[in-house]
C-alpha cells in the first residue's frame, strides 16, 4: 500500500512539474469530491444498520472452529 502512494505522489509530482499552472475544475467537481465520501459513508452505515440490529451478524454461531 505504501509503494502505490509513494507511487501515485511521484506521478502527481512530475505532472505538476510538467504543467506548473494551477489546475482548475468545475465547483460541481468539487463538491462531488467534497460530500461523495460522507454520504457513501452515511449510505453504508444505514444498509448495514437494521442487520445488527436484528441481531444479524456475519459471523456463524453453529461453527465452532475457535476450539479446533
Amino acid at each position: 500500500m505504501w509503494g502505490l502512494a509513494l507511487m501515485i505522489s511521484a506521478g502527481l509530482h512530475w505532472w505538476g512539474l510538467q504543467r506548473p499552472e494551477p489546475l482548475q475544475t468545475s465547483w460541481i467537481v468539487a463538491l462531488v469530491l467534497v460530500f461523495a465520501p460522507a454520504a457513501g459513508l452515511a449510505a453504508w452505515l444505514l444498509v448495514t444498520s437494521p442487520q445488527d440490529a436484528a441481531g444479524e451478524t456475519r459471523e456463524s454461531e453453529e461453527c465452532d472452529q475457535e476450539t479446533h
